[in-house]
């Protein structure tokens, strides 16, 4: 008689391998939420008022967490495809970290308050940090490994 042939799950692709620059890149966006919750948090009046800035903080720091989910998601992610997804997405929330503080979300009024001194330079940096690593990471570590086989 013939083969015995398995019945059931279809043989998926294996996972691509894990690299150092997936860890690192992975660091980014926690220090962005580290960053955000300590060194470059929302203003804080003296009489404990709600400075105008505080919104532009729980937006960021929502992307924030957003994009070190979408990091973690790619590290442990399953195949090509689904990183790359992960990638356009954490170049798409670099992009609205980047743009959003001081445009779209207000901030205090006095160039000498935190929010405009230290948030927005630092929400912008990181923000294109991102960008340029999720960028990174697309164009040089994720190529898939030729099979040998000829295209028919």
């Amino acid at each position: 008689m013939g083969k015995n042939k398995k019945k059931g799950k279809a043989a998926q692709p294996p996972r691509p391998a894990t690299t150092v620059t997936d860890g690192i890149f992975t660091l980014l966006p926690a220090a962005l939420v580290l960053g955000l919750r300590t060194v470059a948090a929302p203003c804080v009046h003296a009489d404990g008022s709600v400075a105008a800035c505080t919104t532009a903080g729980h937006v960021l720091f929502g992307l924030a967490v957003a994009a070190l989910a979408l990091a973690l998601m790619r590290l442990l992610g399953a195949d090509l495809r689904t990183r790359r997804s992960f990638d356009l997405l954490l170049v798409l929330a670099g992009i609205a970290i980047a743009l959003l503080p001081g445009t779209t979300l207000s901030l205090c009024a006095d160039a000498a308050m935190p929010c405009r001194a230290i948030m927005r330079p630092f929400a912008r940096v990181m923000g294109v940090a991102l960008v340029v690593g999720a960028l990174a990471c697309e164009l040089t570590v994720d190529h898939e490994v030729p099979t040998g086989r000829k295209r028919r």
